[in-house]
């Protein structure tokens, strides 16, 4: 895919119609003059249209021509929409949100409408049934660049619209693509795989669905080494830090929670003060999830603070 680094020639055509085939849009832009690239977006396993694709000319002039000439073109039902891609680069990787438990009369209008207060939409995509005309609850932001995305995301994640019976699930589109596999276990003494570290005591919180747990405990001396981070029995634990003094159970919890399912949070609290220390803990399920918030989220600038998340190690 054309990735913006020549600015001037690189275009961005959104609102393509599902049917439109890689040849039939390379010729309606061949048409204007000489192109380096094209393609339509698609599913790697599926080859299903994502509605929007790149354009790379040979030459500035015939780029700003295809805008003048195609942008707001009519295709089957779509109007398209033609402009200059977006430049490339570290923060435009990771802006795609997926979108579940959407209210079933749901537009791409109404989409718009909820998403764009956290940033530039580059294209949004609401799923319809064709045989009943109705939402399937499902559907994708693609934003200008990741923090926006991430932001729209940690906002919205968990919040119900009207019409809706649950609340949004908000992930970004390509995490099972970035997923990977966790390090296999080295042997030790003892028996198969060795022995696993047990997750520290828990104790509820008046009835709290957020529990807190003492991360130090059963995980004495243990840290990261060869062997990759540490594993308890029910999951991996994150060092979370820069989370500022307001931060509680529930901030972690909204904070992961999109990234896959977490076992446990604890945020730690100078009692003296009455407030955080600035860092707590989360043991999340599976590793190629923790590893994905571990990516998404650590430099993230929340509450204008950047974050550090990495796996749990003695030194933590």
């Amino acid at each position: 895919m054309a990735d913006g680094d020549n600015s001037g020639t690189n275009l961005i055509v959104n609102y393509l119609p599902q049917t439109l085939t890689d040849d039939e849009f390379r010729n309606m832009f061949q048409s204007i003059g000489p192109i380096k690239s094209s393609k339509i977006v698609r599913d790697k396993h599926t080859n299903y249209s994502y509605g929007f694709g790149f354009v790379d000319y040979e030459q500035e002039e015939h780029a700003r021509r295809a805008i003048q000439t195609l942008n707001r073109l009519q295709i089957q039902n779509k109007t398209i929409k033609v402009a200059l891609a977006r430049p490339g680069g570290e923060t435009t990787k990771g802006a795609n949100l997926y979108v579940r438990n959407l209210p079933r009369t749901f537009t791409e209008d109404d989409m718009n409408t909820y998403f764009s207060p956290y940033g530039k939409i580059v294209q949004s995509r609401v799923l319809v049934d064709t045989a009943s005309g109705t939402g399937k609850g499902v559907g994708f932001v693609l934003f200008e660049t990741k923090n926006q995305a991430m932001e729209a995301m940690i906002q919205l994640n968990g919040t119900t619209l009207p019409g809706a019976s649950d609340a949004l699930n908000i992930k970004f589109a390509e995490e099972n693509a970035k997923k990977v596999r966790p390090p296999p276990v080295m042997p030790f003494p003892g028996g198969p795989g060795g022995p696993r570290y047990g997750p520290g005591p828990i104790r509820n919180q008046g009835g709290s669905r957020y529990s807190r747990y003492s991360p130090m405990a059963g995980y004495g001396g243990q840290n990261q080494g060869p062997l990759g981070p540490p594993v308890a029995d029910t999951g991996y634990t994150l060092f979370v830090y820069n989370i500022g003094t307001d931060a509680d159970e529930k901030t972690l919890w909204q904070l992961f929670s999109p990234f896959g399912a977490i076992q446990k949070v604890n945020v730690i609290y100078d009692q003296k003060a009455g407030q955080c220390k600035g860092y707590g803990f989360v043991t999340m399920t599976n590793y190629s999830e923790a590893e994905y918030a571990i990516q998404h989220l650590n430099g993230y600038n929340y509450t204008g603070r950047p974050l550090q998340v990495s796996f749990k190690s003695a030194k933590n």
